[in-house]
């Protein structure tokens, strides 16, 4: 994996945190469909994969959420590239803190 990207769309229109939900979790859908490893966070999700399939996946994502409706979206993300190896993965970022995410009710 030579790609991370962290992807966090907002449906700036959405009338309702429901239809906020809706139009992101379709983003989401979206993102594991894809052949990258993928990790959902409460602000954002993060997909590792090579980088064209990782850019490509930004760009869809903004299409996805205005094909659900948005009219306005924000979108913000956050890439790490290595050309010549593998990123730092999430699992490796953040996995020694997954007991203490369950224990306080917010991860598993």
């Amino acid at each position: 994996m030579e790609c991370a990207v962290a992807i966090q769309v907002l449906p700036m229109d959405a009338a309702t945190d429901e239809e906020v939900c809706r139009i992101v979790d379709e983003v989401i859908a979206y993102l594991q469909s894809l052949p990258v490893n993928t990790f959902v966070g409460p602000f954002e999700t993060t997909i590792e994969g090579d980088y064209d399939t990782c850019l490509d996946a930004l760009k869809q994502a903004q299409l996805i959420a205005a094909r659900a409706g948005s009219e306005k979206i924000c979108t913000y993300a956050k890439i790490e590239y290595k050309p010549a190896g593998i990123t730092l993965t999430t699992e490796r970022k953040i996995g020694k803190y997954r007991a203490s995410n369950a224990a306080s009710g917010l991860g598993a």
